[in-house]
Order: structure tokens, then sequence, then C-alpha cells
């Protein structure tokens, strides 16, 4: 936990907030309560998440940095219009961005989706807001004033004309057609001003068995903004960009790419951005019973550069025991050079046991470490080793290990802990406990043995990258429930009936600082008895 020298205060005003939100939420028929702490931003706090037959809700409290924090909200349906107050994240997103499609802002205010004929229309009306928070609570604070009309009309059954329309302390109106003739090729255009800044896109998207190719060039001002806010860290694509991922046969998966960006380099809504440039080449392939890859990554970045490789080789020994070598290498730019060569050995005991060696060798020295993972109804624990290429590191490459906890105990309560590796390289951790309330204020589903009987659905998983590596930190939305994958990609979700459910990958909510596209998921999963699940699989890329 954080240490403050008021922190004996906030169990206080944790209580005293959560009795409030009980106090107005008691006719709600479904409560979640959630608390935790992390040194992701020093924090500790909590959230009650509530629901009734039309309305659901949000109420979060904590400290961050030694500051309390409060974020509040309520959606619920008028008529057949949807009405939201209160914090909210407005996704601002253009039928150009192939690229990245998660452009989310955080506002405050009164936002309202309906439906006029055969457009979608939002109208916004509030202010953007400065979020804060953790996994376990999320608060904000209002910012500039701002109003959003946001228009998307089916011109016909293969074009769609989006408008997004922004009035703030500056102005933006981007509008965009979006062409998509058939399932294998999308067009789309999209020009106007951002921020009072001019803007102008033209993109191509080919999708299909053999080849994935998406193409744009953008002219973006480089103070361009979609909304003028200090809040905003997001970058946008620039210039020239293409990534083509090619899979000549069943055995082989090429990826190369070529990459602008404008990154932010401060909050202040008047700073220009600065340009980065990213270039790689990927393979992987299948020799006989080996997995094969090898990459080169080129990142500019001001007048740093870095100039990196790496080599992969895997085997699945026995049915049980899998080996692997990485070799990282960075051989020039202005960073130190810098070299890593690992080996693993996984072993599979049992569907919920598996173990993990590691040696690893850099810098002249040699380190051994051990993981494993263990998965059952009440108890789930992953230790495993992970490395990260940081693109604008000066070394560009971050080490170590990394742990996944989860504990569900009597009556519903469930403790989860996991580290992660924060943009900066460094370990952080996170840590929280939750549980599910009916509308009597009791556990839900009864007592917690049969809580567990009832839950006897699963929907499990593995996220893992182009070159079969996994992806820790990934966030994935199976229905309602937001889950996170631990060290070895792994994610689990219980539900008490069987049903198809839609899954989505949500790279606003990930933990992993990298960037990632999806290459492969499914768009829904089906629930399946623990003892015959099998596991669902997503591929990511690295962009």
């Amino acid at each position: 936990m954080p240490s403050r020298s008021n922190s004996w205060a906030l169990p206080i005003v944790l209580i005293s907030a959560c009795l409030l939100g009980i106090s107005s939420t008691a006719a709600a028929q479904f409560i979640r309560v959630e608390a935790g702490a992390s040194d992701l931003l020093p924090s500790a706090g909590g959230s009650i998440n509530f629901q009734g037959p039309n309305y659901t809700g949000y109420l979060g409290v904590g400290e961050i940095d030694g500051v309390f924090r409060l974020g509040t909200s309520v959606k619920t349906i008028i008529h057949s219009d949807v009405v939201t107050l209160g914090d909210q994240p407005i996704a601002f997103d253009l039928p150009t961005d192939i690229f990245n499609n998660n452009h989310f802002f955080p506002t405050r205010g009164i936002g309202v989706n309906a439906k006029e004929g055969k457009a979608n229309v939002f109208l916004f009306v509030g202010g953007t807001a400065l979020t804060s928070g953790t996994p376990f609570f999320q608060a904000a604070s209002a910012d500039m004033p701002v109003g959003m009309l946001f228009t998307d009309v089916p011109v016909s059954p293969t074009l769609r004309f989006s408008s997004r329309n922004v009035i703030s302390r500056q102005r933006t109106s981007i509008q965009a057609l979006d062409w998509h003739p058939g399932k294998w090729l999308r067009t789309g255009v999209a020009a106007g001003i951002g921020s009072n800044q001019p803007y102008l896109a033209a993109t191509t998207d080919i999708e299909s068995s053999r080849l994935s190719l998406k193409a744009a060039y953008i002219s973006a001002g480089n103070r361009f903004r979609r909304v003028t806010a200090t809040s905003i860290y997001a970058s946008e694509v620039d210039r020239e960009n293409i990534l083509a991922v090619i899979k000549p046969s069943s055995s082989m998966l090429l990826t190369l790419g070529h990459q602008n960006f404008l990154q932010p380099q401060s909050i202040d809504p008047a700073a220009a951005y600065l340009h980065a440039t990213v270039n790689e080449a990927q393979a992987s392939f299948d020799v006989r019973d080996f997995r094969l890859g090898a990459g080169i990554f080129q990142s500019t970045y001001q007048s740093r550069s870095n100039l990196a490789n790496n080599l992969s080789a895997s085997r699945r020994i026995t049915s049980s025991l899998d080996a692997s070598v990485n070799y990282f290498r960075t051989f020039a730019g202005t960073g130190s050079r810098m070299s890593n060569l690992s080996g693993s050995l996984r072993e599979t005991i049992s569907p919920r046991i598996s173990l993990l060696q590691v040696i690893n060798y850099s810098q002249g020295r040699t380190n051994v470490l051990y993981g494993g993972s263990y998965l059952s109804n009440r108890f789930t624990v992953g230790v495993d080793y992970q490395t990260l290429y940081l693109p604008f590191h000066a070394n560009p490459f971050s080490q170590g290990i990394s742990v996944t906890l989860r504990i569900r105990l009597f009556g519903g309560l469930q403790v989860n802990a996991q580290t992660f590796r924060s943009a900066d390289g460094r370990l952080r951790y996170t840590a929280s406990g939750e549980t599910a309330l009916n509308g009597n204020f009791r556990p839900a589903g009864g007592d917690g043995q049969n809580a567990f009987k009832h839950l006897r659905y699963v929907v499990r998983g593995r996220v893992q990258d182009e070159t079969g590596n996994p992806v820790e930190g990934a966030a994935l939305l199976v229905g309602e429930e937001l889950v996170i994958t631990n060290a070895s990609g792994e994610f689990l979700v219980r539900r008490k009936t069987a049903g198809i459910l839609p899954l989505q990958v949500v790279f606003q909510e990930f933990l992993n600082p990298a960037s990632f596209r999806v290459i492969g998921a499914p768009r829904t999963v089906m629930p399946s008895p623990d003892s015959t699940a099998s596991d669902v699989r997503v591929i990511l890329g690295r962009n």
C-alpha cells in the first residue's frame, strides 16, 4: 500500500463513500464492490458498480499520489435513447483509423445516444476530464468545456458517411466516407480540421486468407488533436504508412511494416507533436517440428535511433514439454549495445499445472529463473519471464519476472495481484479484491461453495503475438466481463450458464505498454464445462 502521512484517513473515506453509494443504490439488483492498491501510480481506492432493471451506475473513490479522487456515472434509457450522466470515455474513431482504432477521450457531462431514421446520433455537453485511477477504481476532474455532435449515416449497403464535430477552445470538424464493397476490401477517406489544424487521410485495408495489407497516407498539422484537452496523450499516425502480414503457407508468416507517428511531448494542448518512425521486418515459420522466428526493428525519435534484431526457435519435445531459445541484440543507434540470450523449458504436468525454467545470459552474467502456473476454481498463480522491446529507449529490451495471483474466497470474494512492466521498463504491481452482492447486499450466488458449483461453465484461452510468444497484460471483454491475461498470456472467465458470448480485444484497457493490433480473434465464444473447455486463441501483432 502507498505510504502516506494521512493514509489512516483513507479507509474512513472509502467506507463513507461506499455507504453513500450503497444507500443510493438500495433498489439495485446487482452490486459489485472492488478495492486495491498499485504503484503504477502510487494509489489505493475502491469502487462500486451497481445495476438495476433499466440503469447501471458507478462510484469510485481513492487516493492517487496523496490526492483524494472521485469518479461517478449513471447510464439509463429514456424512451429509446441511451443517456449517460457523469464520467464517460467517448470514442473518437474515424473509418481511416486502420492502424489504431482506440481513440478514447475522458469526459464529464451528459451524453445522449439516439437513432434518427437510419442515422446514429451522439450528442454530448460538458467538458473534457483529467482522469486518473487503476484497474480497481477510476476517477476524474473537469478540465475544458466541450460540446460534441457525432453522426453516422449509411448511404448504401456498402457506403457509410461519418461526421465528427467538436466545439471547445479550438474547433474540430472531420467528415469521412467508409466504402466496404466486399469482405476482403475496405477503403476510407477523411478530411477537415482538428483543433484548428488541417487533416487529410486516405486508407486501404485488404484482408484475405493469405494477406493482410493496410496502407495509408495521412497529412496532419504538428499541433493536430482530435479534441483539445490537457489530458490527451494519444499519438496519431502521420504521412506514409504500410503494414503487410503475409501467409505464404500454413507454416510461414511474414510481417513488414513502415509507420510514422506524431507523438505528444507533454500534456500542453498547444505543444507541437514530435515525429517518430518505426520500421520492422519479421518472419516465423515451421521446419519439421521446430518453430523458427527472426525479426529486425529500427526506430528514430528526435536525434535518437535504435536498430535491433531478434532470433527465436522453439520445439515441442514431448506432448507435455516445450523448449525455446531467444536471442535479442541492439547493434546500432545512439544507445549502448546490448545482447540477451535466453532458453526456456515449459512442462505441462496437467491441464491445471505447468512448470517453467529460464536460463538467461546478458552482459556477461548468467541467471537461472524458475516459474510456472497453477489453475483451479479457487486459486490461480503464474510466474513467468518476459522480454519486451521498448523502441524509444536507449536500451530497448526490458526483461524480468512477472507474477499473477488470483484467489477466490468464500462469500464470493476474489483477491487479485499482478506485476507487469510499465513503459519505463520498471516492474510495477497491482493488488485488488472484489465481490458481488445481490439486491439484499448478500454475496451473489449464495455461499461461496454454491457459487463455485453454479459457475460451472468457463471460457479459457491464450493471447499471443505473431511469433507465438504470450502477451501479458492484454485486456479482453468476454460478454460483459473484462479480463486481463497473466504472464503466460492466459485468461479465464467463469459463467453460470452456457450461451454464445461476444469477445472483443479492448486495447485501451491493456496493462501491457506495447502497441498491438489484432491479427486473429473469434468474434464470439461459447462457455463449456470446465473439464471439456477448449482453449480460445487470440493472435496480436506488435506495431
